[in-house]
C-alpha cells in the first residue's frame, strides 16, 4: 500500500514521458514567443536577481557572517536565492495551471494531471541556468569537492516537492480565486524566513524554530552546504529532503486522482 503510494506518481509521469516531453517544449516556446531576447531571459533574469540581492546585503546592508569570506557569502546568497525564485515561478505557473487550460477538463486524450506538470517543468529553465552558473562559480573558486554532484539531485527533490503542492493548489484554484494573491503573500513571507542571505545560526530564538517549519529552508540548507562548504548535507538535513520530495509528490497525486472530478464538475 505504501510503496504504491510513492510510485504511482513516478508510473504516471513515465507512462506519458514523450507526451509531457512534447507539451513541455512547446509550452516553453510560448512563453518566450514574441519576446525580442527570447531565450535571453533565462540567463538575464538570474544573473540580474543574484546580482540585486548581493548589493542589498553586502553594500547596503553590509552583512557578513563570521565563518565566511565575502565570496563565499555572495556564493551563499547565490545557491539560497535561485531555486527559490525556481520554486515560487513553479508554484505559481502551476497552481494556476488548470485554471488557464480549462479546455483540457474536457479533453478525454490529455490526461489533466500532466498539465501542472508541464508548468513546473516549464519553469525550471531558469534554475537550471542559474545553479550551473553557481557550480561553474563554486569550481572557479577553487571548491573542487565531489560533493558538487549532489546538486541535481535536491534540485529534483525540491521539483518533487513543488510538483505535489501544485497538483492540489491547481484543484484548489479551480474553486478558490484566492490562491494566486495568497501565493502572492505568501512568497514574501517565505522570502523572509528562508534562509537565503543568513545562516541558521544568525536566527534566534523563535526565529530559528519558524526556519526550521519551514520545508523549504532544508533544500536551501543542503545547497548551502554542497556549494559554499563542500560537504554532504547531515543525515537529518538529508531524510527531510528526501522525504518532503517524495511524500509531497505522492500525497499531491493521491489528492488529485481522488478529488479532480468533484473540482472539475465546479470549475
Amino acid at each position: 500500500m505504501y510503496s504504491s503510494f510513492f510510485i504511482r506518481p513516478f508510473a504516471a509521469l513515465y507512462r506519458h514521458r514523450e507526451l509531457l516531453a512534447r507539451t513541455t517544449r512547446s509550452e516553453l516556446r510560448q512563453k518566450y514567443a514574441g519576446s525580442l531576447l527570447g531565450i535571453f531571459w533565462l540567463v538575464a533574469l538570474p544573473v540580474i536577481f543574484m546580482s540585486l540581492y548581493a548589493l542589498i546585503y553586502l553594500v547596503i546592508f553590509r552583512i557578513q557572517p563570521v565563518a565566511m569570506s565575502r565570496i563565499d557569502y555572495v556564493l551563499y546568497i547565490f545557491s539560497g536565492l535561485i531555486p527559490f525564485l525556481g520554486f515560487m515561478e513553479a508554484l505559481n505557473m502551476g497552481s494556476s495551471s488548470l485554471s488557464l487550460n480549462k479546455a483540457v477538463l474536457l479533453n478525454t486524450v490529455f490526461p489533466p494531471e500532466l498539465v501542472p506538470v508541464r508548468a513546473v517543468l516549464a519553469a525550471q529553465g531558469s534554475t537550471a541556468v542559474g545553479l550551473s552558473v553557481i557550480v561553474i562559480l563554486a569550481l572557479a573558486l577553487g571548491k573542487h569537492s565531489p560533493v558538487l554532484i549532489l546538486v541535481p539531485f535536491v534540485w529534483l527533490f525540491l521539483v518533487f516537492f513543488v510538483m505535489g503542492l501544485v497538483w492540489v493548489l491547481s484543484l484548489a484554484s479551480l474553486v478558490l480565486r484566492d490562491i494566486q494573491q495568497v501565493l502572492i503573500f505568501s512568497s514574501i513571507v517565505l522570502l523572509i524566513i528562508s534562509p537565503i542571505a543568513y545562516t541558521v545560526d544568525m536566527a534566534s530564538g523563535p526565529m530559528k524554530i519558524v526556519v526550521y517549519a519551514n520545508p523549504l529552508s532544508y533544500f536551501l540548507i543542503a545547497l548551502h552546504d554542497i556549494v559554499v562548504f563542500s560537504r554532504a548535507p547531515s543525515l537529518e538535513i538529508s531524510c527531510a529532503v528526501v522525504s518532503l520530495g517524495l511524500i509531497s509528490l505522492g500525497g499531491g497525486y493521491w489528492v488529485f486522482q481522488k478529488a479532480k472530478q468533484v473540482f472539475f464538475d465546479y470549475a
